[in-house]
């Protein structure tokens, strides 16, 4: 959260970071990826990115980016934020009669807002700067990113998510409780999710096998598991290698025959049918639509 004397918290960091982890918080955040490739999962949506995503995050959305680590061990410098309570935001907007447009724009991130184009590159310029400037320039920053976002036309942005999300299952899942050793159960997750993202191509990625990894019986693994992110460690999995393959599809050029091999399946026909159950769409029929340019939110898995 922003420092005290601070209603603004910059912050950037390289990948992998031990404070990257499947969390939440109050704060709205607005984040830029500088590097890499990768799968964003956000709400109940797991979305490929790239350089140069730029997004806004409601309050209590849990988030939390996973790259793709190939010959690059590391991305250094991959991700810079900015966090501000939305109590902040309700009281500028109560002051200052002008900033009314901001109510519609914090609505709007509770589908959490990506942008692309000349709007993606304006935001991320101010996010940069946020991180040479402190006290009143900071918020000059902070009010020309969120101008960008309010300003943005409407081929240069879109939700990532389908619906607002349920926050209340956050609030009321008992996230953030701690075990008997004093570790917080998001984090164990958190930390079997990245190691569920390491090793997805491997053949004996099983629940048994990540719950141990956390410390976990299977039974309490999977259990708290579902209780965090709202599915079954089979039905994540399945999505985690579903936008591992979206990604494949439409930034790379390999034959699709040789994609699910790259993604954890060694069937294809079984492949093929997962591919259409999470997406709508056949493999070719992704790569087709999405390399077009016309695909909107269909990068949501």
């Amino acid at each position: 959260m922003p420092a005290l004397n601070s209603a603004i918290l910059w912050d950037q960091h390289g990948y992998p970071d031990p404070r990257i982890r499947w969390h939440h918080h109050r704060e709205i955040e607005f984040h830029l990826i500088r590097e890499g490739p990768g799968t964003m999962l956000i709400g109940d949506a797991m979305v490929p990115f790239s350089a140069g995503q730029v997004t806004m995050i409601g309050p209590d959305i849990p988030h939390m980016w996973l790259s793709n680590l190939g010959v690059e061990r590391s991305f250094p410098r991959r991700d810079v934020f900015c966090q501000v309570h939305p109590q902040m935001l309700e009281r500028l907007i109560s002051a200052v009669p002008d900033a009314v447009e901001i109510s519609s724009l914090i609505a709007r991130s509770a589908r959490v807002i990506s942008l692309s184009g000349r709007s993606a590159t304006v935001a991320g310029q101010y996010l940069e700067r946020m991180g040479e400037h402190s006290g009143l320039r900071r918020l000059a920053d902070l009010v020309e990113l969120m101008t960008t976002f309010v300003e943005t036309p409407s081929d240069e942005w879109k939700p990532l998510l389908l619906h607002d999300y349920d926050t209340s299952r956050i609030r009321n899942n008992g996230a953030g409780e701690q075990s008997d050793d004093g570790m917080a159960n998001d984090d164990r997750i958190g930390d079997a999710i990245s190691y569920m993202a390491l090793h997805l191509t491997d053949g004996m990625l099983n629940l048994d096998t990540v719950a141990e990894q956390t410390g976990m019986s299977p039974t309490s693994f999977s259990r708290r598991f579902r209780n965090v992110t709202g599915r079954t460690f089979s039905d994540f999995a399945r999505r985690l290698r579903i936008a591992l393959a979206c990604r494949l599809l439409v930034a790379g050029d390999d034959p699709i025959a040789a994609i699910p091999m790259q993604c954890g399946y060694t069937n294809l026909s079984n492949f093929n049918r997962r591919f259409l159950q999470e997406t709508g769409m056949t493999p070719s029929e992704y790569r087709r639509v999405n390399r077009a340019g016309t695909a909107g939110a269909a990068g949501n898995v």
